[in-house]
């Protein structure tokens, strides 16, 4: 379903989510070229969740996010080239090199940490969400995190305080594991948690909770809105499980695109090549890009003219943005212990 809100906010919205299909698919890209450091996660599949929570937030609330953290960033309204350059280790990214991928964050954009830690945002931000109370600043602490951080005793200390005190508090826990198949030996298991539904661990703390399909765009921005504006209103925290499939390309250990360069075709022509049909279902319902394209289409908002369009503005900006991270500078040697406690 569509957002609730004007044609400008939500094109920019869209288009957000566009760069950050884009964005994904340079770093897998750059990886396989050897101009990637490290290890890296990415959000494909769960960009309708980032761009929901992106367009709710208002300035001056926080975001606390993950490992899989580079969708966040950009729903926030980071600087592609300068997350590029950050997750190439360079001096001009975000952190100037010292963050990577793992841990990039923007104070300016209300993006003040990033934990690789499974679960290690949630305290971080709660603790946040007391200091907001106890200024008395209408302001909301969100945090955003993977199925496996309900797995750590964080969360459930967080959720028990946040609770207890009526936090200015958003949990969204980013199920990407939904209907997963069992793993094999060469991917990564599935949510080990026997809660199910996953919205019972937040329910046992009195804490209002909400499963929503997480690669529909417009039921998440209004769940996503109502849990801000109650946060907000004093009225303590809520819990939100998004809920979306897993994208074939993260299953191996590196991320590979399984399913190509988005086609944003597909949209509206909905042909599958054969050599690409045992990811039919993903092309059908499961990529939020192509859903929310079809939408657009639907309610008449886009031509598929305007939809290639954007996209070449999106990859043309993206072109820039990898131009920019690939000619930056290095750090320098004599910075490396620049502030570091003594």
């Amino acid at each position: 379903m569509m957002p609730v809100m004007d044609k400008e906010r939500l094109l920019g919205t869209y288009r957000c989510m566009l760069l950050m299909r884009r964005f994904e698919e340079a770093c897998i890209k750059l990886w396989h070229e050897g101009q990637l450091p490290g290890h890296y996660h990415v959000y494909i599949g769960q960009e309708a969740t980032g761009a929901a929570v992106g367009a709710a937030r208002e300035t001056g609330d926080y975001l606390f996010t993950t490992h899989r953290n580079h969708g966040h960033l950009l729903a926030c309204g980071a600087d592609p080239g300068k997350v590029m350059a950050e997750i190439l280790a360079k001096a001009t990214g975000y952190n100037r090199g010292r963050g990577g991928t793992l841990h990039v964050c923007a104070v300016e954009l209300g993006i003040p940490h990033t934990s690789a830690l499974v679960g290690g945002n949630i305290p971080i931000a709660m603790g946040a969400a007391i200091a907001l109370k106890r200024r008395g600043q209408r302001r909301v602490s969100v945090t955003m995190f993977g199925d496996g951080a309900l797995e750590e005793g964080a969360y459930y200390e967080a959720a028990n305080m946040a609770s207890l005190w009526k936090l200015p508090l958003v949990f969204i826990c980013e199920n990407n594991a939904w209907e997963t198949a069992p793993a094999t030996a060469v991917e990564y298991p599935s949510s080990t948690n026997a809660a199910s539904p996953l919205t019972d661990l937040a329910a046992c703390f009195k804490i209002p909770a909400v499963a929503v399909d997480g690669a529909d765009l417009g039921l998440t921005f209004r769940v996503v809105t109502d849990a801000i504006e109650r946060a907000r209103a004093g009225m303590g925290p809520t819990f939100i499980e998004a809920r979306t499939r897993r994208w074939a390309g993260t299953r191996p250990l590196w991320p590979q695109l399984f399913t190509g360069e988005t086609d944003l075709t597909m949209a509206w022509s909905e042909e599958v090549p054969p050599e690409r049909a045992e990811h039919r279902d993903w092309y059908r319902r499961d990529d939020p890009v192509l859903r929310v394209t079809r939408e657009l289409l639907g309610v008449g908002l886009l031509t598929a003219q305007d939809v290639q369009r954007l996209d070449r503005e999106v990859q043309q900006q993206m072109a820039q943005a990898v131009k920019f991270a690939l000619e930056s500078p290095y750090p320098q040697p004599e910075e490396a212990l620049e502030g570091v406690w003594p």
